[in-house]
C-alpha cells in the first residue's frame, strides 16, 4: 500500500467505526495533525503509529518490503558517523544482489567513507603544521551535516549527494 491509499483506508475504516479524527488521534496516542495529514496522503505513517490505528480501527495493515528497505538504506548511511567502511561493506556484499537501491546506496557511502579516511589521514598529518587542526574540525563538521542531511533524505525517498567524493568503488 502507498501512503495515499493508507490515507484512504484509514479514514474509510474511521468514519465507518463513527470516529472523528481527533477521537482516533486521542485513542492513539498521536496529534489530530498527524491523522490528517495520513488521511490526506501528505505524510507515509511509521509503523509504530500504522500499528497504533489499525489496532483502534480494527484492521490489520500489511507492510512490504520497502519498510525494510529504507531500514537497511538507513543503516548504511548512518555508519557514516562511524568512518569505518567495514561496517557498510558487510552490509552492502550481504543485501547488494537483494536491491539495486542498497547496491547504489552502498557503494556511495564506501566511496564516501573511504574517502573521507584519506582526508582523515592527511589531516591528521598536517597537524604537525598546524592547519591539520582546522582541517580535523572541518572534516568532522562535514562528515556529522552530511550524514543527517543524507539519512533524512533517504528516509523521505529523496535524492542524496555525498560531495568531495572520489568513486572508489563503481
Amino acid at each position: 500500500m502507498n501512503q495515499h491509499e493508507i490515507g484512504k483506508k484509514v479514514a474509510e475504516l474511521r468514519t465507518a467505526k463513527g470516529l472523528t479524527q481527533e477521537e482516533l488521534a486521542l485513542r492513539c496516542g498521536i496529534k489530530e495533525r498527524i491523522v490528517q495529514k495520513i488521511e490526506s496522503g501528505a505524510i507515509s505513517p511509521r509503523i509504530l503509529v500504522l500499528k497504533k490505528i489499525g489496532l483502534e480501527l480494527d484492521y490489520q495493515f500489511t507492510f512490504d518490503e520497502n519498510d525494510d528497505l529504507k531500514f537497511w538504506l538507513l543503516t548504511l548511511h548512518l555508519s557514516n558517523f562511524l568512518v569505518i567502511p567495514i561496517f557498510p561493506l558487510i552490509i552492502w556484499l550481504m543485501k547488494k544482489d537483494e536491491s539495486p537501491e542498497i547496491d547504489g546506496h552502498g557503494k556511495d557511502v564506501l566511496n564516501f567513507q573511504i574517502t573521507m579516511m584519506i582526508y582523515l589521514f592527511v589531516s591528521l598529518f598536517l597537524v604537525l603544521f598546524i592547519v591539520g587542526i582546522v582541517l580535523l574540525l572541518a572534516l568532522s563538521l562535514y562528515i556529522t551535516i552530511i550524514t543527517i542531511i543524507n539519512s533524512i533524505n533517504v528516509v523521505m525517498e529523496r535524492d542524496y549527494k555525498y560531495y568531495f567524493t572520489i568513486r572508489f568503488v563503481k
